[in-house]
This record gives structure tokens, C-alpha cells and sequence, in this order.
């Protein structure tokens, strides 16, 4: 859906994006990790135009976005900033109609997306007309996404979306997101400095360092086979266990067996079984469907 063939874009002597190229498959989630300064957010930019490259080209669904009109461009990338970025004087429900409006679309048909993307979102209908300071932290992350959703975009670009959020709020929308990606489709590139985050929520993550990517791989070839010494240490050598229990499911150890009490779905990952029977004391838990989950079972993959 998106190619970066051989990106740079530098400020004077500074190289903030330097030669890079990605391609994020159609419908899919690519997390982009580094820390601060390493051009995640400069290449999120270069992406939909707000800023230009020096050499290089994007390319979306088959055409160079360079080529492509403005308004054609924005209706196809949505864009969800930091701190969400609502117009504090607008109510949600015209934050989310803003760019229907610059394309054009009439009263009712931006009255029916809004009402549409509200119940998409798990927003309840008064949340419309509020303004942005009378919402909270979570509600206002779901209105700037719904925003972005608006035009019905190919791609949502997000950067550092849930930063502003506590841990718990934090969680839930990372939860929702990926609930709402694999339900609509849409192909998102996501800039984050939380592993824990790329992790959890991209289909491959790319790894950046002083503008240039030192790995891409899926999360779990991230965390198996780091391919740098930074890559790895971003990683953490403490947590990668851990780390890797997050992606893998009850389903993927499944055994034979029965046991009494609540049954863990199977898609929940080993991570969590395993924090419920610490929590409990059990050493084996049901799982929804037939079979049971070992806590020896999970510990030997922690292992490797």
C-alpha cells in the first residue's frame, strides 16, 4: 500500500531521514520505533506531504504521491498527531466533520459520517456536541482518530497517538485500535517510542537510529533475533521474554485436558495466562474451545 523508496531529507549538515526505504503491506499495521531524534516523525511527514523530500519518493497504492493532487492526498491519509491536535473551539462532532467539509461534502452527508464514525468509535451521540476540555483523555484520542477516519482515507497515518494518555486509558486504546483496524482495513503507519507498543500492535516494526532503519521485521523475529546492538538493547535483554509472551497466544500451547473454572479465549496472550496464574496460584488453566494452558508450558517458551 506504502513504498518509501530511498527517502533523505536533511537540515543543513543534519540528516534527519537518510536513505530510507519500507514497504507496508496493504491492510496491515507498521510501528516505527526509535528514540528521540532519529526520524520517525520527519518520515511520517514525508509520507503525506507536510514535508517534502530532498531525494526519494512515496509512493501510495501504485502512485507517487508527489504527482497526486493536495486534496486527493488528504482525502486518501488520514493524520492522528500528537496530543490528538483538536480545535479547542469547535464541538467533536465539527472537529470530525473538518475535512469533509474542505472536500466539499453537504450538511447531511457530514451529519451521517459523524453520527457513523461516533458509534464506530464507542462514543456515545452527546459526545458530538462538546467541546475538546470537556472531554476525557480517552474520549478526545477517539474523536482526533475518528477525525482522521473522516474521508474514509486508504491510510492513517498516527503519530505518537496515546502519548498523552495514563497507562490504563493507554491500554484500552491500543486495545481499540487494533479491534477497529482488523475490523475496517485500513493500512496504518504508526510512529512510537514504546516498544511495548510496537510490539503489541504492528504487523512488522521498523527500527530506526539516526534516520535510517536498522531493522524491519515482524515483532516476533524483532525480539527472537535483533540484528543490531541498539536493536537490541531498545528491545531490552531483561524483557525480551517476556516481551515475547506478549505476542504468542494460549492457542499456540494448547494441550489436551480439562479443568474446571473461567476459560481463557484463545486468543489471549501467554503473558496474560501467565500473570492469572501467578495471581492464583494455578499452574493450569481451561481454554475456551477445549484444552488447557501449563504454566511449565509457558515458561519453556519464555526460554526460548
Amino acid at each position: 500500500m506504502i513504498e518509501l523508496r530511498q527517502l533523505s531529507k536533511s537540515y543543513g549538515s543534519e540528516k534527519a531521514v537518510d536513505g530510507v526505504s519500507l514497504d507496508v503491506p496493504r491492510g496491515t499495521i507498521t510501528a516505527i520505533v526509535g528514540t528521540s531524534g532519529s526520524g520517525k516523525s520527519t518520515l511520517l511527514r514525508l509520507v503525506n506531504r507536510l514535508i517534502v523530500p530532498d531525494h526519494g519518493q512515496v509512493v501510495i497504492d501504485g502512485q507517487d504521491a508527489a504527482r497526486l493532487p493536495q486534496a486527493d492526498l488528504r482525502r486518501r491519509i488520514g493524520y492522528v498527531i500528537q496530543d490528538n491536535g483538536l480545535f479547542p473551539h469547535w464541538t467533536a462532532a465539527r472537529n470530525i466533520g473538518t475535512v469533509p467539509r474542505l472536500l466539499g461534502w453537504d450538511a447531511p452527508r457530514i451529519a451521517s459520517r459523524v453520527a457513523e464514525l461516533l458509534e464506530l468509535l464507542q462514543l456515545q451521540p452527546q459526545i458530538a456536541s462538546r467541546y475538546p476540555h470537556e472531554l476525557s483523555g480517552g474520549q478526545a484520542q477517539r474523536v482526533g482518530v475518528a477525525r482522521a477516519l473522516a474521508a474514509d482515507p486508504d491510510v492513517l497515518l498516527m503519530d505518537e497517538p496515546f502519548g498523552a494518555l495514563d497507562p490504563v486509558v493507554r491500554k484500552r486504546a491500543r486495545q481499540d485500535l487494533r479491534a477497529l483496524q482488523q475490523r475496517i482495513g485500513t493500512t496504518i503507519l504508526l510512529v512510537t517510542h514504546d516498544m511495548d507498543e510496537a510490539i503489541g500492535l504492528g504487523d512488522q516494526i521498523a527500527v530506526m537510529r539516526n534516520g535510517r532503519i536498522e531493522q524491519c521485521d515482524t515483532p516476533a523475529r524483532i525480539l527472537a533475533d535483533p540484528a543490531t546492538p541498539f536493536v537490541r538493547d531498545l528491545v531490552g535483554e531483561g524483557q525480551r521474554a517476556f516481551r515475547y509472551l506478549s505476542i504468542q497466544t494460549v492457542a499456540s500451547l494448547r494441550e489436551s485436558g480439562q479443568i474446571a473454572g473461567t476459560a481463557l479465549p484463545p486468543e489471549t496472550p501467554l503473558s496474560t495466562a501467565l500473570e492469572q496464574m501467578l495471581w492464583t496460584g494455578c499452574d493450569m488453566l481451561p481454554i475456551a474451545g477445549g484444552g488447557v494452558i501449563r504454566r511449565d508450558a509457558i515458561l519453556k517458551a519464555a526460554q526460548g
